[in-house]
């Protein structure tokens, strides 16, 4: 309770301390302090997102299509996978490529419970992004499909991935000729407002075969106008509603010291950003709109980001830790497999 305290405290006086240096710049101060809100990257904090309106499912279609035509328009050298149009938007590619990484750990880890795949079984991947899992199902042995929201990824992909079918389509509005063996979703059906995302779960029961398994990778822990996340016993309920039962799970991006900077620099980044106006809700485009920072933001957003690289540092090494001991501590993500009965 002491440390609780103390780290409280700590946390008091650093936002204090660097409001007051920030006022006491005089002219320059407004400078400062608009490069530290965009240095940020993200709109607004827990507490300002909770209160804006959420998106309705037209609303995240719309968003997804924004950002695949911004994606397509702007430089994507060095990122093959698309992780900053499908990680976090606006988030450095080093940070996005520390959640891929353990990603691809927890998505490895669950496909290593599952019985090899027999001759000819099917897999889809719902929410493909830039074909980071169908690559890894079709190197399993899986005939796979891929289907998103985004044209311009599904374009790029049948250009790197042949061997693949990839279709732009939502999975509510997609139909099988057979039924698939294996569906997999990372990070997807938390995009999807809260009713859709019990039409999308019955969507996949009924595109698989019975005995066929979900493997999905979902947040259980934030919330956005974009982001509909549920608590691991919620995910568990839903699915079961659907004719699934749960066979495991894989807690993953613990991220003890990701968050635990993010918890320290909230009170600031709050006091630094400017209050949207009640009731008036974030749009689809602005959401997706990425932003054109000056090079004085950039200087900005590359101080603030120093000790957060050294957080991703040190988290590097703990998380194989912990996820290996599926350490009953919070995290932001977990796994899960779901069998179709």
């Amino acid at each position: 309770m002491l440390i609780v305290q103390r780290c409280a405290m700590l946390r008091q006086l650093w936002t204090q301390a660097t409001l007051l240096v920030c006022h006491m710049l005089g002219r320059s101060s407004q400078r400062l302090l608009a490069g530290y809100r965009n240095a940020v990257g993200y709109v607004g904090s827990l507490a300002e997102l909770n209160s804006l309106d959420r998106f309705e499912w037209p609303e995240v279609k719309r968003y997804w299509e924004l950002r695949s035509s911004y994606w397509a328009r702007s430089p994507h050298d060095g990122d093959p996978h698309a992780l900053q149009n499908v990680c976090h938007p606006g988030a450095p590619l080093w940070l996005n490529r520390y959640y891929a990484r353990f990603q691809e750990m927890a998505y490895q880890a669950l496909l290593d419970l599952l019985p090899p795949p027999a001759p000819k079984q099917r897999a889809l991947d719902v929410g493909c992004g830039a074909g980071r899992w169908c690559r890894l199902l079709y190197e399993r042995g899986y005939h796979t499909v891929g289907i998103d929201l985004q044209p311009d990824l599904i374009q790029s992909n049948r250009s790197r991935y042949p061997h693949i079918d990839f279709l732009c389509t939502p999975v509510q509005e997609y139909s099988a000729e057979e039924p698939f063996d294996l569906v997999s979703s990372v990070t997807v059906i938390q995009h999807v407002p809260f009713e859709e995302q019990k039409v999308v779960i019955r969507k996949l029961r009924e595109l698989l075969r019975r005995g066929g398994y979900v493997v999905m990778l979902e947040n259980i822990y934030d919330e956005a106008p974009h982001v509909f996340s549920r608590a691991i016993d919620d995910w568990h309920e839903v699915f079961e509603d659907a004719g699934f039962r749960n066979v495991a799970i894989q807690r993953y991006d613990y991220s003890l010291f990701i968050r635990l900077y993010s918890w320290l620099t909230q009170p600031l980044v709050s006091a630094l950003r400017p209050q949207r106006s009640r009731g008036k809700g974030l749009t689809p485009e602005e959401l997706a709109t990425p932003r054109d920072l000056k090079r004085s933001v950039n200087v900005t957003r590359a101080i603030y980001n120093l000790p957060k690289r050294l957080a991703v540092g040190l988290d590097t090494m703990v998380e194989p830790v912990l996820m290996r001991g599926i350490m009953p501590l919070p995290t932001v993500h977990c796994g899960f497999i779901f069998q179709a009965m």
